[in-house]
C-alpha cells in the first residue's frame, strides 16, 4: 500500500494531521481482529459474523450516550430486537451460551467504534494516507504482544497468512474508500452479505450450518442493525 500511494501521490501520501485519530482506529482493529479470531474457536463462523454485526447498534447506543444524538423509539426497538437476535443464536442452555460467545460481541463493540473514527479520519485524509497509517500503528501496537505469543509460522501457516493480509488490506482500502464517497445509511445493507458468505463459507471449509433458530437470530440482527443506521440519513 505504501509503494501504491507514492507512486500516486509521492510522500504526500504519509501527510496526515490526524495522526491521533488512525492511533484510536489500530487499537480498536486490533483489539476486534483478537476478540473475533479467539471466538472463532469457539463459536461457528456464521453465527460469530452474525455476533459481529450487532455494531450499528452499539453505534447508536454510544451516539446517544457519549455524542448526546438523539434516537427515537424505532431505533431503541431494533437494539432490543437486537438483543433477542443474540440470545437465539447463543440458545441460553445451548452449546453457544458460553463466556467466549462474548468475544464476538466485544469484537463488535470494537468494530462501532472503529466505524465512527474511520468516518471521522476519512474527512481528512485519503483512503490511501488512512490505509498506511492504520497499518503502521496495528503493527507496532501486535508487535508489543508479539514476544509473549511467538511461534515460527510454517511454510503452510504463511500459505494462510500472507493471503489472509492482501486480503485485509484490500478490505480497509476499499472502507476507507467507501466511507469517503457515501454514507454509512448507503453502504451499510452491502455490508450483510458478509453474513451470506460466512454461512457458505462455514459450510464448505468446516461443515458447519446454523440452526433455523441461528438463522432466525441472523435476520433479527441484520434488521435490527439496518434499522439503526437509519439515523445517518
Amino acid at each position: 500500500m505504501s509503494a501504491w500511494g507514492w507512486a500516486r501521490s509521492g510522500p504526500a501520501v504519509f501527510s496526515t494531521r490526524h495522526r491521533g485519530l488512525h492511533f484510536l482506529r489500530a487499537q480498536c482493529l486490533v483489539a476486534l481482529s483478537v476478540c473475533f479470531i479467539v471466538g472463532l474457536k469457539y463459536v461457528p463462523l456464521a453465527e460469530a459474523t452474525a455476533l459481529n454485526f450487532l455494531s450499528p447498534l452499539f453505534v447508536l447506543v454510544i451516539s446517544r450516550l457519549v455524542l448526546r444524538e438523539s434516537v427515537v423509539f424505532s431505533q431503541w426497538a431494533a437494539v432490543a430486537a437486537g438483543l433477542v437476535g443474540v440470545l437465539m443464536i447463543v440458545r441460553p442452555g445451548g452449546e453457544l451460551f458460553v463466556p467466549a460467545a462474548l468475544l464476538p460481541c466485544s469484537a463488535a463493540f470494537f468494530l462501532s467504534i472503529y466505524q465512527l473514527v474511520t468516518r471521522a479520519a476519512s474527512r481528512f485524509d485519503s483512503p490511501a494516507t488512512s490505509t498506511i497509517w492504520l497499518g503502521i500503528f496495528a503493527f507496532l501496537i501486535a508487535s508489543l504482544a508479539l514476544p509473549l505469543f511467538w511461534v515460527t509460522p510454517t511454510l503452510d501457516d504463511l500459505s494462510w497468512m500472507l493471503p489472509m493480509g492482501l486480503a485485509g488490506t484490500i478490505a480497509h482500502w476499499l472502507l476507507a474508500s467507501a466511507y469517503q464517497s457515501a454514507s454509512p445509511s448507503f453502504l451499510a445493507p452491502f455490508s450483510y452479505i458478509q453474513i451470506v458468505f460466512s454461512v457458505f463459507l462455514g459450510f464448505v471449509l468446516y461443515s458447519t450450518f446454523p440452526s433455523f433458530a441461528a438463522l432466525g437470530g441472523v435476520l433479527l440482527i441484520s434488521i435490527s442493525g439496518l434499522i439503526a443506521i437509519k439515523r445517518y440519513k
